[in-house]
């Protein structure tokens, strides 16, 4: 996907919300990082894999993947979100960029992590990002999540936040979307909100990419 493309106003107006809102968000999601599923994806990427942090947002899921042996490479379409990541993390790779063009060359990366990353893209935008992950994807794990639900871009709550936009999914489309761009042992789980909203819940997606055994 070309650099420079438009980008939806429902998507801007979240990624202002973001921005504006960026240290409280971190402050808030700080304890209820998803460390299941960070072991989980070092155990498949394997110690000192290059993995990327496609929309990091402050930074919350790097410490937690470096901190299991992984170097991760993060960024994000939030400028404020940079800003504060690169004050915790000022060793770190982190840079911003649209995630629908990394700033990569194709096949780089031994992992994956998409941590609610492409929930704020339009729902027919999300094949092509799916392909532009998967480009600079070479082996190992991918995780992913979105919340589950019909939705394309609609209004949802996101504390500290508050009213944000996101595109909602079925265990089937995700299971899908991973399997099209070539994924093997895909698994779509369904997970309970870290928030304990009981009308939220959360699909976590993995797959594999490369040869079993690379």
């Amino acid at each position: 996907m070309e650099r420079g493309q438009r980008v939806d106003a429902r998507t801007r107006h979240s990624i202002d919300a973001y921005d504006a809102a960026a240290r409280a968000y971190h402050d808030h999601w700080w304890d209820r990082r998803p460390l299941d599923a960070v072991r989980r994806f070092a155990r498949s990427a394997g110690r000192g894999a290059i993995v990327l942090d496609v929309a990091s947002g402050p930074a919350l899921d790097v410490r937690g993947l470096r901190d299991v042996g992984l170097s991760v490479v993060a960024g994000d379409r939030s400028m404020e979100a940079m800003r504060l990541g690169l004050h915790l993390f000022p060793k770190r790779p982190l840079a911003v960029w649209d995630l629908r063009a990394l700033p990569f060359a194709d096949d780089t990366f031994g992992g994956i992590w998409a941590h609610a990353a492409l929930q704020h893209l339009p729902r027919g935008e999300l094949r092509r990002a799916f392909g532009e992950l998967r480009r600079v994807h070479a082996r190992g794990p991918i995780f992913v999540t979105f919340r589950e639900g019909d939705g394309d871009l609609e209004r949802v709550d996101d504390p500290p936040v508050g009213e944000v936009y996101a595109t909602t999914l079925r265990e089937a489309e995700l299971k899908a979307l991973l399997i099209d761009q070539g994924y093997r042992d895909v698994e779509v789980e369904r997970r309970p909100d870290p928030l304990e909203r009981r009308e939220v819940a959360w699909l976590h997606g993995w797959g594999l990419f490369g040869a079993p055994g690379t």
